[in-house]
């Protein structure tokens, strides 16, 4: 496979997930969560965890924004670079901002008692916070051994 071909594919993807990501924040989640929350913890909560929705899909959308930019270095077939290893660190750091996000949101949801109508609420920021945290570590893991491979290319060029 070439290297504009595998972008392409990776754009379209990004595409994909994007669309399919601020369905879910703005459609799905609001939607699904409405009765239940309001039943839990009132009009004034359903509307503070919407708000917590949205918020959380900003550092979502920025590392779509970062993978693009990593796919036109794909594209350009500058794969392992300083800048795309500078764009996994920040896709990190994103998702760091959205776990603390929903941890945040999960003492809120004990200290307001909401836990006592809405337990069945516990799962799913418990899964939000494992997949936060998951693509933290992968993502730094990834912009360090781009970083390397950044470093061990520069050398084998100058060498050449």
């Amino acid at each position: 496979m070439k290297q504009t071909e595998m972008s392409g594919y990776l754009k379209m993807i990004t595409v994909g997930v994007g669309g399919l990501l601020l369905a879910f924040l703005f459609w799905f989640l609001p939607l699904v969560l409405k009765e239940p929350l309001i039943r839990a913890a009132g009009e004034g909560g359903y509307k503070g965890t919407c708000v917590l929705i949205w918020i959380s899909g900003i550092p979502a959308v920025m590392c779509l924004v970062r993978f693009w930019g990593i796919c036109e270095s794909i594209r350009r077939d500058q794969s392992f670079s300083g800048e795309n290893a500078r764009r996994l660190k920040q896709m990190s750091q994103y998702m760091l901002t959205d776990g603390v996000l929903y941890v945040g949101f999960l003492l809120w949801f004990f200290l307001s008692g909401w836990y006592v109508g809405a337990a069945w609420l516990i799962f799913p920021v418990l899964l939000a916070i494992f997949i936060s945290v998951a693509l933290t570590v992968i993502s730094a893991v990834l912009s360090h051994l781009v970083q390397k491979a950044s470093e061990i290319q520069e050398e084998q060029e100058l060498t050449i």
